[in-house]
């Protein structure tokens, strides 16, 4: 079997979105059923990054990996990100509502976005090729999703990407944060809902 990997560097912007705590959603339950729960609430999350012009890149058990200004190359990738991020919020709502009782718990998920330069390419072997995203970027995203759980909100973006949209958007500023393969702490800002952003 051979193998090959091309790729090239791209600015872009990453979101990492991760449904927390599913898997103690479905302890006593049919297994079937947390499996199709979950496809509807990815399908339903991932439909809102499309609309936008991302792409999801990889699914991660409960939660997804996407990119923009990639596919589709606009200049305001992180802007579409947000809408993304917010579209996302508003749908997992509107989940909540729906299936409240089937459920017994809330669905929540935390988002992180960051902005970067990644390498793009498609990972083939004899039988299979794949288009994918690499880097530290990539890596940088999924641990500023994590923080999205210690402070207690749902969205994060990097300092690199809010410096892009900050005045697109509403923001808060949250404290600086050591992170995984990082040797300074990280300044991180939460997306603000869209009730505040109107107050």
């Amino acid at each position: 079997m051979t193998n090959d990997f091309k790729a090239e560097k791209r600015v872009a912007t990453i979101l990492f979105c991760d449904i927390r705590n599913f898997t103690n959603l479905f302890d006593d339950e049919d297994p079937l059923k947390a499996v199709h729960f979950a496809n509807t609430v990815l399908a339903e999350l991932g439909e809102e990054v499309e609309k936008q012009g991302g792409k999801v890149d990889r699914f991660t058990g409960d939660g997804f990996l996407a990119h923009f200004g990639i596919a589709n190359d606009t200049a305001n990738h992180v802007g579409d990100a947000c809408e993304a991020a917010l579209r996302m919020r508003g749908a997992l709502q509107n989940i909540n509502a729906a299936r409240y009782l089937d459920v017994q718990q809330v669905v929540t998920a935390g988002i992180g976005i960051h902005t970067g330069t990644v390498a793009v390419g498609e990972i083939s072997t004899n039988h299979i090729k794949q288009t994918t995203v690499l880097g530290d970027v990539v890596n940088t995203t999924a641990r500023i999703e994590q923080l999205t759980k210690y402070f207690s909100v749902d969205v994060l973006l990097s300092e690199q990407s809010y410096k892009r949209v900050k005045k697109e958007f509403q923001f808060k500023k949250m404290p600086p944060k050591k992170i995984k393969g990082k040797r300074k702490e990280v300044t991180t800002w939460w997306l603000l809902p869209m009730n505040d952003m109107n107050d």
